[in-house]
């Protein structure tokens, strides 16, 4: 179904039927009496009634860039280039806000609630609403914002004397107040999108690239055979060195007191080192540098606050040509990717899920072992051999 202006439903009304009119759905009803902005109806009757809307002012999303450059060539075949990079982005897509959140004046008594594990705390929760008789609305809207900016230094050198290679170095910061790659994460505070704000999922800090091309010497005063052997390979490599990603640890845990734990963060502990180095690789982030925020308080640690692990990688091959006849070639390749074996691990389970009941005898401490843990990575060693006719 879809509602009427200033807002669009999507409704499951768990009808069997081919179709479904009003008057024959019982378990539908108006929301004119909650608020004469959503007309139409929505699944159910009771107070968990959920579903999503869809503001009709959604606006595309803009992107305002600007830059400058300086360039110059500084040895014969080389040039120099330093760059300035601006982006603004305005009315990007946040999703995830909760338009029936619990209202700020009730926050405190539901998170006392939370903390001392009373048996209320969704009664609570749906009698603060601020659409009382209603259960979560999860909204769209187009109103996220982002910045970036950058220097970007590019050295090129021409194919010149059996070389030519190209070296790039780039130092960025990317700001954003919604994640720019996932757009199903929750908004922390449905009152307060400032608390969002932070380094952008998509912040590298900084990236090294490198590639060059070399050809070997022929030997021709050789003779043609050891020439066809040993003259004229080609040598390629490629080096990338990445700065780790953002990571949002969330808490797990209810302290402001709203109508679901969501995207709430916690406290970051002064003086504890973030980062764990012990025998075990994969252990990347230390649960005591994070604790528990008090009742009715957000925590301290900002959004993408914390970073991944970098990327180093190497890629390498060499290949060479062969001319059969005038309309025939043949070229071989071999090809090597993370040419050094490098362990490149990604992914973090960010999630502390914090005891928060105070009579628990883990009050305030993770409940989730594998917090912390890194879970993927960017695959092995890879060889491959290739030959390729040509006419």
């Amino acid at each position: 179904m879809a509602g009427n202006p200033p807002w669009t439903t999507t409704v499951d009304t768990g009808w069997q039927g081919d179709t479904l009119r009003l008057a024959d759905c019982p378990t539908c009803r108006s929301l004119d009496t909650i608020n004469p902005g959503l007309k139409n109806a929505v699944a159910g009757v009771g107070s968990n009634t959920a579903f999503a809307a869809v503001n009709p002012d959604f606006r595309p999303p803009e992107s305002w860039q600007w830059n400058a450059t300086i360039s110059r060539e500084v040895l014969k075949d080389t040039v120099v280039e330093a760059s300035y990079i601006g982006n603004h982005g305005t009315h990007i897509w946040r999703r995830g806000g909760s338009y029936n959140d619990v209202t700020p004046s009730a926050r405190l008594q539901i998170a006392q609630a939370v903390r001392a594990n009373a048996g209320n705390v969704g009664d609570l929760q749906n009698a603060n609403r601020i659409y009382k008789g209603l259960g979560p609305v999860t909204g769209s809207e187009s109103t996220g914002n982002s910045t970036y900016h950058a220097m970007q230094i590019w050295v090129n050198q021409r194919f010149s004397n059996r070389l030519a290679f190209q070296v790039a170095y780039t130092w960025s910061h990317a700001i954003s107040d919604v994640p720019l790659q996932s757009y199903t994460s929750a908004v922390t505070d449905p009152f307060n999108y400032s608390l969002d704000r932070g380094y952008s999922d998509l912040d590298r800090r900084q990236m090294f690239v490198a590639n060059g091309v070399y050809v070997l010497p022929s030997f021709k005063d050789k003779g043609a055979f050891v020439n066809h052997i040993l003259g004229d390979w080609q040598v390629n490599a490629i080096v990338s060195l990445v700065g780790g990603v953002p990571i949002n640890v969330t808490s797990g845990a209810n302290t402001a007191g709203l109508a679901a734990a969501g995207s709430q963060r916690p406290n970051l502990v002064s003086g504890v080192p973030i980062y764990l180095k012990t025998s075990n690789p994969l252990q990347y982030l230390n649960p005591a540098a994070f604790s528990l925020p008090g009742v009715g308080q957000f925590g301290t640690l900002g959004r993408g606050a914390i970073r991944g692990p970098g990327l180093a990688n190497v890629d390498f091959s060499v290949n060479k040509n062969w001319k059969v006849r005038e309309r025939f070639g043949i070229q071989f390749r071999a090809e090597m990717f993370n040419v050094f074996n490098h362990v490149n691990l990604t992914g973090v389970d960010g999630n502390l899920s914090l005891q928060q009941v105070a009579s628990d005898s883990n009050f305030g401490k993770p409940t989730n072992g594998q917090f912390g843990y890194l879970t993927g990575n960017r695959g092995p060693r890879e060889i491959q051999f290739g030959l390729k006719l040509s006419f």
